[in-house]
């Protein structure tokens, strides 16, 4: 088939690899003129690994990256609230502390390896069933003009969060702005203060620091706040932030210290009635945050965009018409997408919200949880990225 990519992401990387390492025609739309990574560190669950291991990245990717083995939680004050290690499911893998920078480049190494051809600087602004295929229209960059790059097989949207090609395809169902996002940072973690640990402290629901290992050297800082708070906070300078980091730290404060610039992320929840749309003899389907953003609190979104470029793959190997094949997809990945978009859409009022009463029996029922008989094992289970119920779990197809 004809395959356009919209967008080099995780997502639309990986799935422009995959396709093209299955014969497809593909070529990658990216709307940057020079793309880079965005964003701090990944980390990246044992379902992601095991994309890129089928890609012949995984070994590299772990190179520069550094295992995660424990999460802890803990209030203002130190108290360990929770300790949960990837341990407490038998034969679980660790999670990986990524550079989003590591990760890009090697996606963007694979499809320049395999001389996919590549259009920068090419924003999408009409994607449309029409006779022969989906007709895909690019802006021109030089004037307001604009460019009909053909007809299509199959057009993939790996655009994000804001994705062009859902709008134009009428896939949406639910895209709305958290009120809760963050400012973070990456600094030098030479000496591996952070260990293989993932380590939260958390004062009411308000405010939250994060420290995860990031590469091979490196930590990530996330301080939750709402976001009609970032220029504020921003404006106010780093000194004015280390104050209230500082206090919350613990034994991450040099780390706190080390942070010379702080950015702004925001998140989205974003969910579609059906990933797909055919018509005009070709069809449209979405991948990755295109299809399904969420909140980072379970640290899913790359794992599942890289769970949707290999399930895309093998779906379009199946025989059947192009529908009954993206039929097929949608339908493998529904109830493993559901599963991590309720959950994190349930952590939200827990830890980054307005809702300051839910802070005190929070912070009492999670030490009681953690010795509940068997549910060690399901909240690694679930940090692993396999999971789609509480009995049952989702394998790569």
């Amino acid at each position: 088939m004809r395959v356009a990519v919209v967008g080099l992401g995780t997502a639309g990387a990986a799935t422009a690899a995959l396709l093209f390492d299955r014969g497809h025609d593909v070529v990658v739309l990216e709307q940057a003129d020079d793309p880079r990574p965005v964003g701090a560190g990944i980390w990246l669950q044992a379902l992601g690994q095991q994309v890129l291991d089928r890609l012949d990245l995984l070994e590299p990717m772990r190179a520069a990256s550094r295992v995660v083995s424990r999460v802890r939680m803990e209030g203002r004050g130190g108290r360990r609230l929770l300790d949960l290690g990837y341990d407490a499911r038998p034969a679980s893998t660790p999670a990986l502390g990524v550079h989003r920078g590591d990760l890009f480049a090697l996606l963007f190494g694979a499809v320049r390896a395999r001389g996919i051809p590549l259009e920068l600087g090419a924003r999408v602004t009409a994607v449309e069933p029409r006779t022969g295929g989906i007709a895909v229209t690019v802006a021109d960059p030089g004037g307001p003009d604009a460019r009909d790059l053909g007809r299509f097989d199959l057009v993939v949207g790996a655009d994000g969060t804001r994705s062009e090609v859902r709008a134009a395809l009428g896939l949406g169902h639910r895209d709305r702005a958290y009120r809760y996002g963050a400012l973070w940072a990456i600094v030098p973690d030479p000496d591996g203060l952070t260990s293989d640990t993932l380590h939260q402290r958390f004062d009411g629901t308000r405010r939250t620091l994060g420290v995860l290992p990031t590469g091979a050297d490196r930590a990530s800082i996330f301080w939750s706040l709402r976001t009609d708070r970032h220029a504020a906070a921003l404006a106010a300078g780093v000194e004015r932030w280390r104050a209230d980091a500082r206090a919350m730290a613990g034994p991450y404060a040099p780390l706190v210290d080390a942070v010379e610039e702080l950015l702004p992320a925001t998140y989205r929840a974003v969910s579609v009635r059906s990933s797909y749309r055919v018509g005009g003899g070709g069809a449209g389907v979405l991948v990755g945050d295109a299809a399904h953003a969420m909140s980072p609190q379970l640290g899913a979104g790359s794992s599942l965009a890289l769970a949707d470029a290999w399930t895309l793959a093998v779906a379009l190997e199946r025989g059947g018409s192009l529908a009954e094949r993206l039929e097929w997809y949608d339908d493998q990945r529904r109830a493993h997408v559901r599963w991590y978009r309720w959950w994190t859409r349930a952590m939200m009022p827990l830890f980054q919200s307005d809702l300051t009463p839910l802070g005190p029996p929070r912070d009492a029922l999670l030490p009681v949880v953690g010795w509940v008989p068997g549910m060690p094992r399901v909240m690694a289970g679930t940090l692993t990225g396999d999971r789609r119920s509480l009995r049952r779990t989702w394998r790569l197809p």
